[in-house]
């Protein structure tokens, strides 16, 4: 695990070197945090690769950039590679000899053999830069999942690559001109879908895309993963319980390599306490896992972490930490150099600094509930697909006008919105339940001169409609796979992990599993009473039923009570801010502002969205 920059030439001629050289230098520097265990570059007169190392496996022998014996190709590397020795073996078959233990030669070697199949050849998570020092070629990839941040954006002559958009921002002269379509997007969904940013100009390589970049070319992504979500033969209930249960172990196993510390994260939640059972069955010696608890009740799952770790015999660490929502905010604006408005990556900041006292490699479950359905906005979907059948639109229409709002109901109980949903398309109606605000909330929460501009679903109605899956349940999980996976919770997880420089690895995330589990038909996953069903059976076993069918909790933060406590100052501040002045209708935010205050609202997740932007741009947005 690591973080990568490149300079790759966006002319047919070669530039100046020393200049290339200072600005990776000060690209690569950016990404210490990243690869705290070393740094190096390689320049040459149409790219330069830049690298730093988080040293995990092949500890003397693995650094980067790598190049083959003759120095002709060139790689830089994030990521794990977990059939590494399987494709080493099949290439020393073919004569090819290896130097180290590294994964990372493996593509080297293996690039030589496949050329631009090479990605698809490769379980794990990754993003590189493999440049041929001859021809100026340079081979990109991102893993299928997104699990690895793969940011690129020309810069004059050149096309920058890096990890994270930091490695851009420190560069003088890059420009921060802001997306007001993208700004939609991120205040309807709490993160901007497809491959673009909040910056114009600044993209992500979408997952499981790869491209061949030429001296004087522009960067021309191209899918090279895309699961078949034809359901398979039609084996049984059970004897998908059991493949599943097989398959699974296998991936936890794989995930055990390293030459450092290995430990686990254990919240006492299904998938996790899945993955360290696993670990239990598969791993030579005792499993350590890591939990943090927290001083406010509602939020704090340690007892169960503690009562699994118990009876099974885990070596667990519970750290708690007490909330202080200024201070770690502030650290946040730190990590986040691109803004992300989902709240969750305070409690998730926090575990993997725990976890980092203790391992350098930390295994997740991560994953479980966008491969099997387990989400609860699956199973409403469900249901008011069914009520949607058996009623029609109109009465829902009606009902919808007349029914208040009712914010301070719970989520399954706030009828305006069943209502709203029931009268419109299934696809419509989901990107809806998803979003932290509805499109007309974003208009009216936009300044006027770029309310209206744009609809902040565009993206996730082309992912819906392009869909291969052959139902409308299935469409929703495929589409979550490609938008919200990488754009939410892999980001999180992801800039949570690496500011202290720990390795996540999600055996549910495999591709093995995602593709096997696709083939599968809806209702082995997901019916109106519960979802994961499948995953879940396997798990009863190693289990046990009553811990399966526990209430979810999951990382979440008393964000309502703080903004009207320890957070209505930097709310204020941030409503009052540069951002909010530019961008947004700040006299609607304050009589919004009034509203939560007196309880009369719920607007937690717009003012979490503006505090992000405010201390974003304080931090990041603006021009040095």
């Amino acid at each position: 695990m690591c973080g990568i920059t490149a300079i790759l030439s966006l002319r047919a001629e070669s530039a100046p070197l020393e200049r290339r050289r200072a600005m990776l230098e000060t690209m690569t520097e950016a990404l210490a945090h990243r690869g705290p265990d070393g740094q190096g570059l390689h320049v040459d007169r149409w790219a330069a690769l830049g690298h730093r190392r988080l040293a995990i496996l092949d500890l003397h022998t693995g650094d980067q950039p790598m190049a083959t014996s003759d120095g002709l190709l060139v790689v830089v590397f994030n990521g794990e590679i977990f059939n590494h020795k399987d494709l080493r073996r099949e290439l020393e078959d073919r004569g090819y000899e290896f130097r180290t233990r590294s994964d990372t030669e493996v593509l080297l070697h293996g690039y030589r053999e496949w050329g631009k199949t090479l990605p698809s050849r490769l379980i794990g998570f990754f993003a590189f830069v493999l440049h041929d020092v001859k021809t100026g070629e340079s081979l990109v990839a991102r893993d299928p999942l997104g699990k690895k941040p793969f940011f690129y954006a020309p810069h004059g002559d050149d096309l920058l690559i890096a990890s994270e958009a930091r490695s851009f921002l420190v560069l003088d002269g890059f420009h921060r001109d802001l997306d007001p379509e993208a700004l939609a997007e991120f205040l309807a969904l709490r993160y901007v879908p497809g491959g673009r940013t909040i910056l114009n100009g600044v993209h992500e390589l979408p997952p499981g895309h790869l491209a061949v970049h030429r001296p004087g070319e522009a960067l021309r992504p191209e899918r090279y993963f895309e699961c078949s979500w034809k359901v398979g033969d039609a084996n049984d209930f059970k004897e998908a319980v059991t493949t599943l249960r097989e398959l699974f172990t296998t991936c936890v196993r794989d995930r055990l390599e390293a030459d450092v510390p290995l430990g686990a994260f254990l919240s006492g939640g299904v998938d996790s306490s899945g993955v360290v059972y696993a670990m239990l069955k598969t791993s030579s010696g005792p499993v350590h896992a890591v939990n943090v608890g927290f001083d406010d009740g509602r939020h704090d799952e340690s007892r169960f972490a503690r009562e699994f770790a118990d009876r099974h015999g885990v070596d667990l660490d519970i750290e708690r930490c007490e909330s202080k929502p200024e201070e770690q905010i502030a650290a946040l604006t730190e990590i986040l150099d691109l803004p992300l408005g989902d709240d969750s990556i305070l409690p998730t900041w926090l575990v993997c600094r725990a976890a980092r006292r203790h391992v350098t490699v930390a295994v997740s479950g991560d994953g479980g509930d966008e491969v099997f359905a387990g989400y609860r906005r699956y199973r409403f979907d469900f249901v008011e697909n069914r009520a949607r059948r058996w009623i029609g639109q109109t009465l829902p229409r009606v009902a919808a006008k007349v029914v208040p709002k009712g914010d301070w109901l719970p989520q399954p109980l706030r009828m305006k919105r069943t209502f709203e949903n029931l009268a419109r398309d299934p696809a419509e109606a989901y990107f809806r339940s998803v979003s932290a605000l509805l499109p007309e909330e974003v208009d009216r929460l936009l300044a006027p001169d770029i309310a209206g501009a744009v609809d902040p679903f565009r993206e996730l109605r082309r992912v819906y409609d392009a869909s291969p899956a052959p139902d409308h349940a299935s469409r929703l999980l495929d589409l979550d796979q490609k938008t919200y996976l990488p754009g939410d919770i892999l980001t999180k997880v992801d800039r949570a992990s690496m500011a202290v420089s720990l390795e996540v690895r999600s055996p549910l995330l495999d591709r093995r599993i995602v593709e096997w589990a696709a083939r599968l038909p809806i209702g082995y996953k997901l019916d109106a009473r519960s979802g994961k069903k499948v995953l879940k059976a396997a798990l009863e076993p190693w289990l046990g039923m009553e811990w399966l069918q526990r209430k979810k909790q999951g990382f979440t933060t008393p964000m309502d009570s703080w903004l009207r406590g320890p957070l209505e100052d930097v709310l204020h501040a941030s409503i009052r801010g540069s951002f909010a002045q530019r961008f947004l209708d700040q006299k609607r935010l304050e009589a919004m502002a009034v509203e939560h205050q007196q309880g009369r609202r719920d607007h937690r997740h717009a003012f979490w969205n503006v505090i992000v932007l405010h201390q974003w741009n304080e931090r990041w947005g603006k021009q040095a």
